[in-house]
This record gives C-alpha cells, sequence and structure tokens, in this order.
C-alpha cells in the first residue's frame, strides 16, 4: 500500500486563525492580501534598517569594483549617452535603471540603495503571490516571510550590484507564471516573457531559461487546447522580442554584430574553466580585477595572440576556445573542477566579490539577526524536502525544477560568487515553505510516518551544503582588504590603514593587501613603511602590474632617484601602454 504524502492543508484565499476567548476558541478569518503586505512590510523595515545601519561601511559610499562601473555608466548613460558607441561587455538593463534614478529624481548612493530596499519588498509580496498559484496560500505567506528575513536578500538589496534587480523581475516572472497556470491569457503569457526578456538583460546566463516556458505552454502545463497554446506561445514570444531585439538591433549598430544580451561568455567561461581555475573569480592580469580593465584586457590579449584586431564576437570566441581546449588537455581534472563547483554553488556561504556580506553583518542587525539559522545551507535542504514532499504533483511543477537545474548548471559552468547563485533563492523558497509547513501538519496530526525519506533526503542534501570547500579566510581577507581601498579611495587613509592591517593579520601571504596598503601609507605621508609594503608586494608578486610605478613615486618623494629611475623603467617593461611611466624616466633622465 503507498504511504501518503502529508501536505499543508491551506486552500482558501483567507486564512484560518484560532484565537482564544472567554467564551471559548472562536475562529475569525484574515485576509491573504492583509498578511501579505504586513510582510512586505517587514521586508520593507529591514532593509531600510540595514541601509541606515551600514552607511559607515566604506564601500557603501566609496563605491568599488562592478560597484564603480555600473554607477559610472549610468552616469554617463544621465548624461545622454543613451546609445552608447561600443556594444554591450557587461548586461545593461542595470545602469539604464540608475541612469532613469538618476535623471528623474537625481539619486545619489543612498537614494539608489533605499529604492533597492523597495523593490526588494515588492520582491517579497512577488514570490509570495507565487508561492499561493504553485501551491496555496499558506505556501505563499511562509514564502514571503522567507525571502522578507533572508539575510543574504537583505544584504543585496543594500549594495549597488544587480542583484537585487534580477531578483526582482524573477520573483515577477514567478507571478506572472503562476497567474499563467490559472489564468493562461495573452496579457499573462505577455507579461512572462516581458520579465524574462529584462531578466536576460540582467542575468545573461537566463538566456539558457527562454526555451523553458515555450515548452511548458506547447506541452500544455496549463491543460489548454492546442489553438489557445499558439496565442500564449505568441504572446511570450512578443514579450521576448520587445524586450531583446532593441538590445541587439542596438549592438548591430554601434558594433556590427548582432547580440541580444552581452560579449562576455568567451571571458568569463575561460576564467572558470581554464587549467588554473579553481571555481571562483581570478582576473586575465593579476591585479586588473576591475570593470575598467576586464574588458580592455579580454580583448588585448586576444588580439595580441591572433595577430589582427578582432570583433566583440570574435574575443568571446577566441577565449572560449581556448577554454574548450584546456577541458580538452585535461578532462579528467575538469570533471573534479566542476563536482567543485557545483559543492561551492549549494554551500551555505556566501561567496564574496567586492564586498562581503560578512563585513556588513558587523554592522547590520537585520543581516546579524537571522544569519546563524536562515541561510543558503538551511534553504536548500528544506526545498529538496519540498521538491520530495511535492513529488506526486510534479506534473504541476516540473517548469520550476527545470528553471533550478538550468540556473545551477549556468552558475556551475563558470565561477561561484553569491551573486551569482542568487536566482536559485526564488525558486527554492516556495519549496521550503512547503516543506516546513507539510512538516508541521504531520506533526500536528501525528501522521509523521510519510516524512521518513525527504527528510533524510533533505538531511543527506545539509551535509553536502556544509562541506568546507571554500577558502573562507583569504576570501574574506580579500574583502576587508576592498573596504581599506574604498576607504582610502574616499581620503580616509587612517581607517583605510586599518581595514588593511587588519586584513593582512588575517591573510598575511595577499600582496594585492600590501600593495593597497603601501598606497595608503603612501599618500598619508608614510613613505618609509609605504616602500617596505610595496617591496613585501613584490616578494609575494614579482610581476604583478603597477607596483613598480606606485614605489618608484614613493623612492622618489624620498629623495632616492636611482631607485625610482629603476623601477620607473620596470614599470614600463610591465605595462607597455602606461605613457605614465615613460614620461617619468625621461624627466628623471633630463634633470640632474
Amino acid at each position: 500500500m503507498a504511504k501518503r504524502v502529508i501536505r499543508p492543508q491551506v486552500e482558501s484565499q483567507r486564512l484560518d486563525v484560532a484565537v482564544e476567548t472567554a467564551s471559548g476558541a472562536a475562529r475569525y478569518r484574515i485576509d491573504f492580501r492583509w498578511l501579505l503586505f504586513a510582510i512586505c512590510l517587514l521586508g520593507l523595515l529591514l532593509r531600510i534598517w540595514n541601509v541606515v545601519q551600514t552607511a559607515e561601511v566604506p564601500t557603501s559610499y566609496s563605491l568599488s569594483g562592478d560597484s564603480i562601473g555600473y554607477f559610472e555608466w549610468a552616469a554617463k548613460i544621465a548624461a545622454g549617452q543613451w546609445v552608447g558607441d561600443i556594444p554591450f561587455y557587461q548586461a545593461p538593463l542595470y545602469p539604464y535603471s540608475l541612469a532613469l534614478l538618476m535623471k528623474g529624481f537625481g539619486a545619489q548612493v543612498v537614494g539608489i540603495r533605499l529604492f533597492q530596499a523597495l523593490l526588494g519588498s515588492v520582491g517579497v509580496g512577488l514570490i509570495g503571490l507565487a508561492g499561493r498559484s504553485f501551491f496555496a496560500p499558506g505556501v505563499g505567506l511562509l514564502s514571503a516571510f522567507f525571502l522578507a528575513v533572508y539575510p543574504p536578500a537583505i544584504y543585496y538589496d543594500g549594495i549597488i550590484q544587480k542583484t537585487s534587480l534580477a531578483s526582482f523581475l524573477l520573483c515577477g516572472m514567478l507571478a506572472a507564471l503562476g497567474s499563467l497556470k490559472h489564468r493562461p491569457n495573452l496579457p499573462f503569457s505577455l507579461c512572462v516573457g516581458l520579465l524574462l526578456g529584462l531578466l536576460t538583460l540582467t542575468r545573461e546566463n537566463a538566456l539558457l531559461w527562454i526555451p523553458l516556458p515555450l515548452l511548458w505552454i506547447a506541452v500544455g502545463g496549463m491543460g489548454v487546447q492546442p489553438k489557445r497554446r499558439v496565442i500564449l506561445a505568441a504572446g511570450y514570444c512578443t514579450g521576448l522580442f520587445l524586450t531583446l531585439f532593441p538590445v541587439a538591433a542596438r549592438n548591430a549598430y554601434v558594433g556590427g554584430e548582432w547580440s541580444p544580451t552581452t560579449f562576455q561568455s568567451g571571458p568569463n567561461f575561460y576564467i572558470g574553466n581554464n587549467l588554473n581555475a579553481n571555481g571562483i573569480y581570478q582576473p586575465l592580469v593579476p591585479g586588473h580585477e576591475t570593470p575598467m580593465y576586464e574588458r580592455a584586457d579580454a580583448e588585448r590579449l586576444a588580439v595580441e595572440a591572433e595577430g589582427r584586431p578582432l570583433t566583440s564576437r570574435e574575443v568571446s570566441r577566441f577565449w572560449m576556445g581556448l577554454a574548450i581546449d584546456d577541458i580538452l588537455a585535461a578532462p579528467g581534472r575538469w570533471i573534479s573542477l566542476m563536482t567543485v563547483k557545483v559543492l561551492m554553488t549549494i554551500n551555505r556561504y556566501e561567496v564574496p566579490d567586492v564586498e562581503s556580506m560578512e563585513v556588513y553583518r558587523q554592522f547590520s542587525v537585520p543581516i546579524r539577526l537571522f544569519s546563524g539559522i536562515w541561510n543558503f545551507g538551511v534553504l536548500c535542504p528544506l526545498a529538496i524536502m519540498g521538491i520530495a514532499l511535492s513529488w506526486r504533483e510534479r506534473r504541476q511543477h516540473w517548469l520550476i525544477y527545470l528553471l533550478s537545474l538550468s540556473m545551477l548548471a549556468a552558475v556551475a559552468l563558470f565561477f561561484i560568487l553569491g551573486r551569482y547563485r542568487y536566482p536559485l533563492v526564488p525558486l527554492l523558497i516556495p519549496f521550503a515553505a512547503y516543506a516546513l509547513l507539510a512538516c508541521w501538519n504531520a506533526f500536528r496530526k501525528r501522521e509523521t510516518h510519510a516524512m521518513g525519506w525527504p527528510v533524510s533526503l533533505g538531511l543527506v542534501m545539509a551535509i553536502f551544503c556544509h562541506l568546507p570547500i571554500h577558502d573562507k579566510v583569504t576570501l574574506e581577507a580579500s574583502s576587508l582588504m576592498n573596504q581599506g581601498a574604498a576607504a582610502g579611495q574616499a581620503g580616509n587613509f587612517n581607517a583605510s590603514i586599518e581595514w588593511l592591517s587588519q586584513a593582512i593579520q588575517m591573510q598575511p601571504e595577499m600582496p594585492e593587501a600590501y600593495f593597497n596598503l603601501g598606497r595608503a601609507l603612501s599618500l598619508n605621508g608614510r613613505y618609509s613603511e609605504a616602500v617596505a609594503a610595496f617591496q613585501e608586494t613584490q616578494r609575494q608578486a614579482p610581476d604583478m602590474v603597477m607596483v613598480d610605478f606606485q614605489l618608484a613615486q614613493t623612492l622618489e618623494k624620498l629623495g632616492d632617484r636611482g631607485g625610482a629611475l629603476r623601477h620607473y623603467q620596470r614599470a614600463a617593461e610591465l605595462e607597455p601602454q602606461d605613457e605614465r611611466a615613460r614620461l617619468a624616466i625621461r624627466r628623471l633622465s633630463q634633470t640632474p
């Protein structure tokens, strides 16, 4: 006899809530919409609180990495460069959205962070609607609560990164899919296409998702007649066309090549799969981790290797070809690398980029409040339990399964950052909510016999999610270093030196930290200490670019002209395109 699966027993649009009164047990009904609104308000308050409390984090006011790249790009757009003159190398929707905020409201960093807090709270409501559509109102409310208090969601909504916009669009797409499931009409199918198109312009790997809703419509995922499916498919494709075609046409206009998104897949695939790849981001040129170098380095190295000018697509294909050559040269190593990257993708740890949630956690009560008990290492096992418990209803949920698996593959195929795997969160949260409600109902009704294998599956997944797969010390030390660099850029050299000293104390073998410490010490007038820091940088990384130039400048300030000239000459050898070093050589050579 088949075992009965315990499912959440919440079916109506209103929720029955028991309340004890003097006359006994009375029941009243609370409207789903008001409860969802209250949860959205909670999410908004937590996000605003986080913005206020993290205002003193250096990278929140002195942007670095992709953040400054997006902000400066947006400023150029707002100043009138709406079309631009080169094909997109990074996803364009986020900087264009920032440009609209700047142009329309004069928004700066704090205003953008507050807007993203609002956007995140709307996403909370949308995931609640999606959970209700695919499961039940109770699942929807718990899904909304889960996202409202999820520490990485609060963190990503508070930094200048496209993760916040991507999360909002994904939650909107899931809500639209849920509405299309129950009310299969042209407006909802058009909405799904529009939202997925916009998501693709925010997260390029969403391109992998484009066939999946079309397949869902074609095979009758909503139980409609074939003629109706054709109409829905046409609406979906129209939505995609309206969002992606203008970008493809714009790329063709400025660069002569059609592309619906960007041309950076080749370099990114190489970074994640070359013979020296370790699963996380490593720049093509050591020391060139910022957007101002990424595109230039990819193009310059490809052109030098090919010996001729290359188009954007040819540059991407060059790096893709190198990566494939490395994979074929050592397939066993690549399989091991992919295994590690899959484990990294499901790990509880949020791999930092320039900024780290662990740094923000020190300042933010909303992040600190739930981070110990509500993280990806809890979400993923709960979601696996939910998938197991709802398996008998897999015909209703197979689209979400495929969206999740394809995103997992898309992340693991490149390199791992916490913000890159974040699209898995809105996909998994409804299943996690379903699992928790199912466990509660089983416990309440004393029908736990059917929960054995789903719980066991969740426990096994929890083990995989908590494997010590990351070098957390180095990653967190790098984040501290980035805070020091940001403080230095803002002119707060004492704070910069303090942050950088913490980074070096945590990880002494980190040449970038010594380099930034040398710059901060030099700018603070502590030249002798700066020379020692630059020399330690060169001991650890002899060929690191920019070190010789900075060391030469510092030696010149100390009056050591001979030492300065030697290092200017070496700087010119390492970076022939650096005109500053050649000018300094001529100046010192001509001056007695």
